[in-house]
């Protein structure tokens, strides 16, 4: 039987992996010319953010640090600025200061996590991850970076069972059923990738990848029909990949 092992992989923008950011509540007014505070800096800081002037956030937030270096916010907020800009390196640096100054500044281990998967570390993005999740675990997001890092360190039971827990807290996970897919997908278990990108198309009708991957799979299992079909509705979704396996 010929094999089918073309699946698509997406990278999905809100994950990743995503970082956990503060919610600015309020911005101060003041006057350029007056002596600004400690809380000035921090929502200039936000406000640059915001507005993504990463680098003008992380100069405010280093005017905030000077004023109060033993407050863990800053160092997290500069973090952030600093994962944003892909600068993976000097945001894990900032998250290990909040993390000295404060144990338990949980949003550190998940952004460290994160930052640590990016540059390929990933033992001590687990790590990180499974410190968080012990303090809280309802957060779908945590199992499922987890699961991509174990996936890249080939443990794939560790993987499932994670996707799976993500499922359980949010069962509109989309990304976690067709990460899952191709999971199963790659270990030449068909029938239940097919299972997992049903579901994905529940939930998100219009995602060609998840109908093409699919097809994947039945032609695997055989199933020429329903591999057809669906990589025509795939075609019709835009998919660009379709046409050269229908011909």
């Amino acid at each position: 039987m010929f094999q089918f092992s073309i699946i698509k992989i997406v990278k999905y923008p809100e994950q990743v992996p995503s970082v956990i950011a503060f919610i600015l509540i309020l911005l101060i007014p003041f006057h350029s010319t007056a002596q600004k505070s400690y809380q000035d800096y921090i929502n200039i800081g936000n406000k640059c953010d915001s507005l993504k002037d990463y680098k003008g956030a992380i100069s405010a937030f280093d005017e905030a640090i000077k004023l109060k270096p033993g407050e863990p916010d800053p160092y997290y907020f500069k973090g952030n600025a600093e994962f944003d800009l892909l600068n993976f390196k000097k945001a894990i640096e900032e998250y290990s200061k909040v993390i000295s100054l404060n144990p338990g500044y949980l949003e550190a281990y998940f952004n460290r996590g994160n930052a640590a998967y990016e540059l390929k570390n990933y033992d001590d993005a687990i790590s990180d991850l499974t410190r968080f999740i012990a303090q809280k675990p309802s957060v779908p997001e945590a199992y499922y970076d987890r699961a991509s890092a174990a996936v890249k360190n080939k443990d794939y039971n560790a993987a499932i069972d994670d996707y799976k827990q993500a499922i359980i807290l949010n069962p509109g996970y989309y990304q976690a059923w067709y990460d899952r897919g191709n999971l199963y997908f790659n270990l030449k278990m068909y029938k239940e990738a097919v299972d997992n990108y049903n579901q994905v198309i529940k939930i998100m009708p219009q995602y060609f990848e998840a109908w093409f991957n699919r097809a994947m799979s039945e032609f695997n299992l055989d199933d020429a029909n329903e591999g057809c079909a669906d990589l025509g509705k795939a075609k019709e979704l835009g998919d660009p990949d379709a046409d050269a396996f229908m011909s």
